[in-house]
C-alpha cells in the first residue's frame, strides 16, 4: 500500500500553497480593476483552474475507502504529477504577469 498519509499531506501542502498565492495575487489584480491586460486575466484564469483540478483530485482520494485509495493513486498519480507541474508553470506565469503589471 502506498502512504497515504504522506501521500494526502502532501497534495494538502501544494493545494494550500497555491491557494494562498492565488488569493494574494487576485486580491491586487482586483484592487487594479479595468488596468489588468487581459493576458494577465487568462493567467488568473489558468491558475484558478489548475487549483480546482488540484482540489477536485485531493478530494476524490480523501474519500476513498484504502483499497480504493491504492486503485485510484495508480490510475491518477502521473496526473497528479502532471497537474503539479501545471501549478507550477501556471503559478510562474500568473506571478510573471502580475509582476510585470505592477512593476
Amino acid at each position: 500500500m502506498t502512504d497515504r498519509k504522506e501521500i494526502e499531506r502532501e497534495m494538502q501542502e501544494k493545494i494550500a500553497e497555491g491557494e494562498s498565492a492565488f488569493q494574494k495575487l487576485k486580491a491586487k489584480l482586483d484592487d487594479a480593476g479595468d488596468e489588468v491586460s487581459e493576458e494577465t486575466r487568462e493567467a488568473v484564469h489558468a491558475a484558478g483552474r489548475a487549483l480546482e483540478q488540484g482540489k477536485a483530485k485531493m478530494k476524490r482520494l480523501a474519500e476513498a475507502s484504502d483499497d480504493e485509495f491504492d486503485k485510484l493513486w495508480a490510475e491518477t498519480k502521473d496526473e497528479w504529477h502532471e497537474l503539479k507541474g501545471h501549478m507550477s508553470s501556471g503559478w510562474s506565469k500568473f506571478s510573471h504577469a502580475v509582476k510585470d503589471f505592477f512593476a
